[in-house]
């Protein structure tokens, strides 16, 4: 058999001979032959409705152009991914939608068959009414401002916790409220509020604490609201001098101006 050696010039470059020519150029017309097919084929004969007949290049190469894994981004769970494509003159994106039908394929959205779009369930009609009564406010009830506990004031409108404690300690010291004007005298109460809250407000005085200016101890009269450390120490002073304290009279002239309101919680 014979043999041949390749010639070797321009420093290494390899001469092809006759069949190997030959080969090289067979192979690019195949590949030549090949994109030419697939670019240039011919419309398929499908329907004239059917959704996958081709009526241009760009429609052709828009289905079969699939975005790889860098551009489509796949929802968990329900197979849908979106790619964007920038158009040839700069105008903005376009946005293609890619889904997946029920046999697994990949197709862009507006291929999909319509039963793969159809709703799960049906809307719920329009009840004509925008009304969320799970959040509406239940309408405040009346409350016996000198038996109702913390919790229960802070039902009422614009009282807050603090506000409701407030008062239910300044009625301990008072001995229950004589008058719902008493509520100014506690602190952060103000005309708008009290407004406010007066219509659902009861007064009843039956189970007022009194206090007996002639026998109660030093601190517990110090403890009453209208009553100063000074007052309460004339008090005391006088009953240990000069006997019982007989009439509200006689107190306020040992005891000097005094809230008039005093003389409602007083007994002797």
């Amino acid at each position: 058999m014979a043999t041949y050696k390749r010639k070797k010039i321009n420093k290494g470059l390899i001469v092809l001979n006759r069949g190997e020519r030959a080969a090289v150029i067979s192979l690019l017309s195949l590949i030549a032959l090949f994109l030419g097919f697939s670019l240039f084929r011919p419309v398929l004969p499908f329907g004239k409705n059917d959704p996958m007949a081709f009526h241009n290049l760009d429609s052709m190469l828009a289905t079969h152009a699939l975005p790889g894994p860098e551009t489509l981004k796949q929802d968990e769970g329900n197979g849908i991914g979106r790619t964007t494509h920038a158009d040839d003159k700069g105008r903005g994106k376009d946005e293609v939608t890619y889904t997946k039908t029920n046999n697994g394929k990949t197709v862009p959205a507006r291929m999909r068959n319509q039963e793969d779009h159809a709703p799960t369930s049906k809307p719920e009609p329009f009840s004509g009414s925008s009304t969320n009564t799970s959040h509406t406010k239940a309408q405040p009830k009346v409350l016996p401002l000198n038996t109702a506990d913390s919790t229960e004031l802070v039902a009422l409108p614009q009282i807050g916790e603090v506000m409701a404690s407030r008062i239910h300690r300044y009625r301990d010291r008072l001995g229950g409220y004589v008058a719902l004007d008493q509520l100014f005298e506690v602190k952060g109460m103000d005309s708008a509020r009290f407004e406010t809250i007066r219509p659902y407000l009861l007064l009843e005085t039956d189970d007022i604490r009194h206090i007996n200016v002639n026998n109660d101890e030093f601190k517990t009269l110090l403890r009453h609201p209208y009553l100063e450390y000074d007052q309460v120490k004339a008090i005391v002073n006088y009953r240990e001098r000069k006997g019982l304290i007989r009439d509200w009279k006689q107190l306020c002239e040992i005891t000097g101006a005094v809230n008039p309101l005093l003389q409602q919680y007083v007994t002797y």
